[in-house]
């Protein structure tokens, strides 16, 4: 009977130490995800010549923050992201300005799960036009 109980003990601690030993890390690191789809965009600058620019949109979430997105480029200076969360439903639209840091950023409380984006530009200046030639598009989790 002894036997029995020790051979038991022994088979419980060893799968105990084989689940310890290939655990993942508690706590995770922030993710970056670039869209792979990257927004081009063409219009002219405000002294009238004709310009264009490209750019990867990158989706950033941090699992202390759980359910918010931050959007970001650094060859963009104004865009939209539409977003739709597809564990929730939840969908909507931010605007991504640009900020005295160089670069354009902004948050959005997407929820948890898997979202995917579309990226479209934003209509310009008055008088000075710009249009999205290929929307930017993405997907990733969001803890």
């Amino acid at each position: 009977m002894n036997r029995l109980r020790l051979r038991r003990a022994v088979v419980v601690a060893g799968a105990g130490a084989a689940l310890l030993l290939t655990a993942q890390p508690a706590g995770a690191a922030p993710t970056d995800t670039v869209f792979p789809i990257p927004i081009a965009v063409a219009g002219f600058t405000p002294p009238g010549f004709p310009a264009a620019a490209a750019g990867h949109v990158v989706a950033s979430t941090d699992p202390e923050m759980p359910g918010v997105t931050r959007f970001t480029a650094r060859a963009l200076c104004c865009f939209f992201v539409h977003w739709r969360n597809h564990s929730t439903g939840a969908a909507d639209t931010v605007f991504v300005n640009h900020t005295d840091a160089g670069y354009s950023s902004a948050d959005a409380r997407t929820g948890s799960g898997p979202v995917v984006a579309t990226v479209t530009a934003s209509t310009g200046s008055p008088g000075y036009p710009i249009v999205t030639v290929l929307p930017g598009a993405g997907g990733w989790m969001v803890p």
